[in-house]
């Protein structure tokens, strides 16, 4: 349960860390035509959103076969735990990447100049 609540975490900071992004680019007086020109160089949050898309659809899916499971759809156990031990490796490194990210941030932060 603990898992599914840092997975919401890493979604709700996701959604923020878009808006923030896009608020920075009305507040610099970027044009339409210019954020479009930006979308080709994939930037972080690009890589990051992908990431979190790649993290949620193996939640979905270890859900999904835990559900089959239980209910008597499927018999293959062994996919299964093959499911849950994918999920759950990407949810821990997705936790590392943040707690890494956060670090960073807050060496940043903590420079003098």
């Amino acid at each position: 349960m603990v898992e599914i609540n840092q997975l919401s975490n890493l979604m709700n900071y996701r959604t923020q860390l878009q808006d923030a992004m896009a608020s920075s680019r009305i507040q610099q007086g970027l044009g339409v035509a210019e954020q479009q020109t930006d979308q080709k160089i994939p930037t972080f949050s690009d890589y990051l959103g992908k990431a979190v898309d790649v993290l949620n659809q193996n939640m979905n899916t270890m859900n999904q076969a835990t559900t089959d499971m239980v209910t008597g759809n499927q018999s293959d156990l062994g996919q299964v735990m093959i499911n849950m031990t994918e999920a759950q490796l990407s949810l821990q490194t997705a936790i590392q990447i943040r707690n890494k990210c956060l670090e960073s941030y807050n060496e940043l932060k903590n420079m003098q100049i």
